[in-house]
C-alpha cells in the first residue's frame, strides 16, 4: 500500500467514526464533588489525664509531645514552612481557651562552638505560626523580624507578643543606638490567617530583647530582659511605648557589650516580682513589679550561666537551671539560702535551659543536649531533683509549654 493510499484510508477511518451530520454530540454528566478539595490527614491529638507538654525541637523542626503524667514522649509532629531547609521553632505560646498554640520560627545560622552560639545570628525574617491545639495544623502565619526570641500570649489569648534576639542588628548598628534596638512584635491572633495576613506593629524597645513576660490578665504590659543593654524594659502595649529601660545593676546600662546579659524572665504566681537569669554575671536578680524598680537586696549568684527559672507554686521556692558547669539549684527564697543543688554529667542533661513547674512534687527541665544528636525532658522530684523519668526528643529543644489535663 503506497503512502497515498495510506492517507485516504486513514481519513476514510475518520469520517466513519464521527457522528451522522444532525445527531446531538454524546454529553457526559458527573454529580458535584461534595469532599474536602485538601483535606487534613493529621490524626487528631488528645491530652492525657496528666497533660500534655509541647517542646520545641529547634534543629529538628518538630513538636515532641510529652504525657506530663507519666514522662513519656507520645510522638512528634512536624513544623515549619521549608520542607528541606531548618525553620528552627525557638519558643510556644499556647491560648489554652481558644485552642491555639503559636511557635516562632527563627530560622538558625548552623553553627557549632557552644550554647546559642547561632543564636540570634540569623539575618533572615522570622515567621509566628498559629497551630491548632486539636491536631497541630497550621492555620495562619504572618512574618515578623528577623531571629524571634521569645513569644507569649496574654491570659485572656487577645494579643501574641514576639521579642527578637537580634544579635545581627546590634553588631551591624553598632555606635548607633536607635538601630542597633530590636522590636517586639505584637501580633494580632484575628489576624494571623492561611493568606493575606496583617502584618503586626511594632516597637522599638531594647538591643537584643530575649526573654519577656505580660502583665496579669489583661497583658497590657510587657517586662523584657534586654540581653545587649543590661536593662529591664517597661513596654505599654496599648499605648505601643517603652516607658522605662531600668538598668539591672546600679553601676547602669552597658550597651552593645553587655557585663550582665539578663536573657530569661519569668514572673512569679502573684505577678509581684520579676526573675532575670542573667548569663553574662552570672546570677539572678529580681525586679519588684509594683515598685517599677530592681530589688537592691536580693541576687543569687550561680556558678553557671543561669537560663529560664521556675518559681514554686507559693513564690517561695526557685528552680535555677544553670551551664557550664550544667547543674539545677534550689533557692529557698524565705531565707535567701541553697536548699539542694544537683550536677550533670553530659549523658544525664547536657546544657539545662528551662526549668518548668508540673505541680508542688514534680517539675521538667529541658536539656538542649550538644545540638546534634536529640536532647532530653527530665521529669525530676521536685524537692531532691531526682530523676523519676526522661523522654528523648528532638534536636535542640528550647522551649515548653503546658496543657492542663483531666487528673485531679
Amino acid at each position: 500500500m503506497t503512502a497515498m493510499h495510506l492517507r485516504a484510508f486513514a481519513a476514510a477511518a475518520l469520517l466513519t467514526a464521527l457522528p451522522a451530520c444532525g445527531e446531538p454530540p454524546i454529553e457526559y454528566r458527573y454529580d458535584p464533588y461534595t469532599g474536602d478539595a485538601f483535606p487534613d490527614r493529621r490524626e487528631p491529638v488528645a491530652v492525657p489525664a496528666g497533660g500534655l507538654g509541647i517542646v520545641t525541637d529547634s534543629l529538628s523542626d518538630t513538636l515532641s509531645l510529652l504525657d506530663l503524667g507519666t514522662g513519656e514522649k507520645r510522638g512528634f509532629v512536624p513544623v515549619g514552612r521549608d520542607p528541606v531547609g531548618l525553620d528552627g521553632p525557638h519558643h510556644v505560646a499556647v491560648d489554652r481557651a481558644g485552642g491555639f498554640a503559636y511557635i516562632g520560627l527563627s530560622y538558625p545560622v548552623v553553627a557549632t562552638g557552644g550554647p546559642h552560639s547561632s543564636h540570634g545570628s540569623s539575618i533572615q525574617p522570622g515567621y509566628v505560626q498559629k497551630l491548632s491545639l486539636a491536631d497541630f495544623r497550621i492555620l495562619g502565619q504572618v512574618r515578623v523580624d528577623a531571629n524571634p526570641g521569645d513569644i507569649v500570649a496574654s491570659d485572656d489569648g487577645r494579643r501574641v507578643v514576639v521579642s527578637h534576639f537580634d544579635l545581627q542588628r546590634a553588631i551591624k548598628n553598632a555606635g548607633n543606638l536607635d538601630k542597633a534596638r530590636a522590636t517586639l512584635a505584637l501580633v494580632d491572633p484575628d489576624a494571623v490567617l492561611p493568606t493575606g495576613s496583617v502584618d503586626p506593629a511594632r516597637i522599638t524597645t531594647c538591643v537584643a530583647p530575649h526573654g519577656m513576660v505580660l502583665s496579669r490578665p489583661d497583658g497590657a504590659r510587657a517586662y523584657v530582659a534586654c540581653y545587649g543593654e543590661d536593662v529591664v524594659a517597661v513596654v505599654d502595649l496599648d499605648k505601643r511605648e517603652v516607658l522605662d529601660r531600668i538598668p539591672v545593676d546600679a553601676s547602669g546600662a552597658s550597651i552593645g557589650d553587655p557585663k550582665y546579659g539578663p536573657y530569661s524572665a519569668v514572673l512569679s504566681p502573684d505577678g509581684k516580682t520579676l526573675a532575670l537569669g542573667n548569663t553574662v554575671s552570672k546570677d539572678v536578680r529580681f525586679f519588684d513589679v509594683e515598685a517599677n524598680a530592681m530589688d537592691p537586696d536580693r541576687q543569687i549568684d550561680t556558678l553557671g550561666a543561669p537560663f529560664f527559672p521556675a518559681f514554686s507554686g507559693d513564690g517561695k521556692r526557685l528552680w535555677i537551671p544553670t551551664q557550664s558547669p550544667d547543674a539545677l539549684v534550689l533557692w529557698d527564697l524565705e531565707s535567701d539560702q541553697e536548699i539542694t543543688r544537683r550536677d550533670f554529667t553530659a549523658t544525664e542533661c547536657k546544657w539545662p535551659h528551662v526549668a518548668d513547674r508540673l505541680d508542688d512534687a514534680r517539675l521538667v527541665l529541658i536539656c538542649e543536649g550538644d545540638h546534634v544528636a536529640p536532647g532530653k525532658v527530665l521529669v525530676l522530684d521536685a524537692a531532691t531533683l531526682a530523676t523519676q523519668s526522661e523522654a528523648v526528643v528532638g534536636v535542640y529543644p528550647d522551649g515548653i509549654a503546658q496543657i492542663p489535663g483531666s487528673a485531679p
